[in-house]
């Protein structure tokens, strides 16, 4: 072999380009994959996450189903079913559908005392007592809704779980137990959300666990009723959760672990929890498969640029500076690539050719570029939220689920400003301005807006965002987005429920007292309050009399329409109240006496006309209304000024009811 061969520019050049294009297409290659692939791992641990929240969402909402279900059914159950086996087993035949969800349904007397069962063909009436169970007591003692721990049946001899429902008495008190069993080794309420893949398609599991990591729910049924601690691969995410004190919360945990990404949340209504385990592989595995095809294909191009760039050497010779002409315009787009070369021999031609091959590689380069992206935007349409990201507050990527939620064709938000899904231009203003503090301090964005759909219609959605690189903002950012319209609407019915009576829809008398405390602070100045205002104390007259001979029914019925009063009488930014039983409370601000005397006498009138009929004849209720100024002692507390109020309204009472007394004419508590 000639040796000489090696040391000629041609082979320099050769060795030279093969190593240039090959560990620049290779580098380039493996830092886009491996950024792709740390960016995916996060976003796919915040989805598998969600995932688990979905799910235990979706088992909570399940439990409160059937809880709803035995409340309707212990609201109707007649009394004798209580007193009775034979009405007992007659209630459960006559309503076979009770049984739909559950192994069996049964009805306990207040004494523990199983009346009948009912297994889903028939009733019967065993000997069985549950006055042993912690449930049961609990259920009593309670007089709420109760899920037991799992546990073994006396009847089945197999694990399950107990579901029981208070059924009311008189007084209030609890008569009984409506209660249903939950076998947990055959058909029931998890059996589509607890699997196990045995395809390689499908290889997720998951488990249902108890506040003590009791397994109530596995794909394999005779793991039932043992420690999630003794489950292969996951001692060192059970072992964290142990350590924490097993906390069961709604907001889900996640982890990677042997080979699988495993995610957990708390199950709202129950005291259980939700663990999803998904193989790594499954999620990251198209991106290892793009990983070894792309050195490969790096590989081949450098393999057949230096062997391209052999052949062409040889007829490179030719005129220099025409050579050095056409060097000098490489960077100009608008001159094709093989246009403006001399056509010599040697390696000056050959030379001009190679450059023209890089300029094609170059090319070749951007395409390869181009199929990743592709291979990003077919992860984004495969995941099941919404995902983008953005860069110069531009889309430039989108997952098919995230132009489904805004009603965009897949694909067309690409290259359209991201401020168009904001239903307003303020909050996207004030989206950056959280954006950039958040990123600042180097945690990832969370947050909740209202967006507008390609056809105007807006929904709640939470937003998740991360800079696709900490240190280089033009790099873009990878946005989550989710719907969460039901969840909101479902926080503010809570929200309202816990400040206002649900049989008048007024305020209750806390959140009454909270905010006469708070109209008491913010109401002074210099010590003093800046304008008066008036409370009003009501309490019913007769009210007693219509429960005792209409029934309570009745009674409720005179409540609502009094609260309809109340509303109807004050303005918007008055406070109306139930303080509790059947009296009233008002507080007026800026509202003088002279203003409210007459509307006390008004008030009272149209309660007078308040009632209902009874066996012929209507039953009425008058009003005795206490008043007071609360004026210029501006530290007194709110419960002072109420007892001022009670007072003159007990006052009122006594001068013979259907009366209206002021405070200052009564002999009243001292303020404190």
């Amino acid at each position: 072999m000639n040796t000489r061969w090696f040391h000629t520019v041609k082979a320099r050049l050769m060795l030279a380009s093969t190593l240039i294009i090959g560990a620049s297409v290779a580098t380039s290659t493996w830092m886009v994959l491996e950024r792709v692939e740390q960016r995916s791992a996060q976003a796919l641990l915040e989805l598998e996450r969600d995932n688990a929240e979905r799910v235990a969402a979706l088992l909570g909402q399940r439990v409160i189903g059937l809880q709803r279900m035995l409340r309707a059914a212990a609201g109707v159950l007649p009394p004798a079913a209580l007193a009775s086996g034979s009405a007992a087993a007659a209630f459960l035949d006559a309503n076979p559908a009770l049984g739909v969800n559950f192994a069996n349904i049964y009805i306990a007397d207040a004494q523990g005392q199983v009346l009948a069962v009912h297994d889903g063909s028939r009733a019967t009436r065993p000997d069985l007592n549950l006055a042993g169970r912690d449930w049961f007591r609990r259920t009593m003692a309670e007089g709420a809704p109760v899920v037991s721990a799992p546990l073994v049946g006396r009847i089945s001899r197999e694990p399950i779980i107990q579901f029981t429902m208070p059924v009311p008495g008189k007084g209030g008190r609890t008569a009984g137990v409506l209660g249903g069993s939950l076998r947990l080794a055959s058909r029931n309420l998890f059996d589509d959300l607890t699997y196990a893949g045995h395809s390689d398609v499908d290889r997720v599991i998951t488990l249902v666990t108890d506040a003590m990591g009791t397994l109530i729910a596995h794909p394999q049924r005779e793991r039932v009723m043992r420690s999630i601690e003794a489950e292969p691969g996951l001692s060192a995410t059970v072992a964290g959760w142990v350590a924490q004190g097993r906390p069961v919360e709604p907001s889900g945990f996640v982890a990677r672990e042997d080979g699988r990404f495993i995610a957990f949340a708390g199950v709202p209504g129950a005291d259980w929890l939700v663990f999803r385990l998904t193989p790594d592989a499954e999620l990251l595995g198209g991106l290892a498969q793009a990983r070894r095809e792309a050195l490969l294909w790096a590989t081949g191009v450098a393999l057949a640029g230096g062997l391209l760039v052999l052949g062409l050497l040889a007829a490179l010779l030719g005129p220099l500076s025409r050579l050095r002409e056409r060097a000098l315009q490489l960077q100009d787009a608008s001159i094709p690539s093989d246009a403006g070369w001399p056509q010599a021999a040697g390696e000056i031609g050959e030379l001009g050719l190679a450059l023209q091959q890089v300029l094609q590689e170059r090319s070749a380069g951007e395409q390869q570029r181009q199929l990743l992206l592709q291979r990003m935007g077919s992860v984004l349409a495969a995941a099941p939220v919404g995902i983008a990201i953005t860069s110069q507050r531009c889309f430039v990527l989108t997952g098919t689920e995230f132009d489904s939620l805004l009603g965009w064709p897949a694909g067309t938000l690409v290259g359209r400003p991201a401020g168009e899904i904001f239903a307003a231009q303020l909050d996207y203003d004030r989206l950056g301005t959280e954006v950039g503090l958040a990123f600042a301090a180097g945690r990832p964005y969370f947050g909740e807006w209202t967006f507008q759909r390609r056809d105007g219609s807006t929904f709640w959605g939470r937003l998740q965002g991360r800079p696709v690189e900490a240190a280089n903002p033009d790099a873009g950012t990878i946005w989550l987005l989710e719907d969460v319209t039901e969840r909101r609407e479902a926080r503010e019915r809570l929200s309202w429920s816990a400040s206002h009576d649900a049989l008048t829809r007024l305020l209750n008398r806390s959140a009454f007292e909270e905010r006469f405390t708070r109209w008491l602070r913010e109401a002074r100045e210099d010590g003093a309050l800046r304008a008066p205002a008036t409370l009003m104390v009501l309490d019913l007259d007769g009210f007693k009399q219509v429960n005792d001979s209409a029934g309570h029914a009745a009674g409720d019925s005179v409540l609502r329409e009094v609260g309809m009063v109340l509303q109807k009488l004050v303005r918007s930014g008055d406070l109306a109240a139930r303080l509790g039983g059947d009296e009233f409370a008002l507080l007026l601000p800026g509202c003088e006496l002279a203003v409210a005397a007459p509307l006390a006498d008004r008030l009272r009138l149209a309660v007078s006309e308040v009632g209902v009929l009874h066996e012929g004849r209507p039953l009425r209720v008058d009003a005795s209304i206490g008043l007071v100024v609360v004026d210029g002692a501006a530290a007194v507390a709110h419960a002072a000024w109420l007892a001022r109020a009670d007072a003159a309204c007990y006052e009122a009472k006594r001068a013979g009811r259907g009366c209206v007394r002021l405070a200052s004419d009564v002999a009243e508590p001292a303020l404190a």
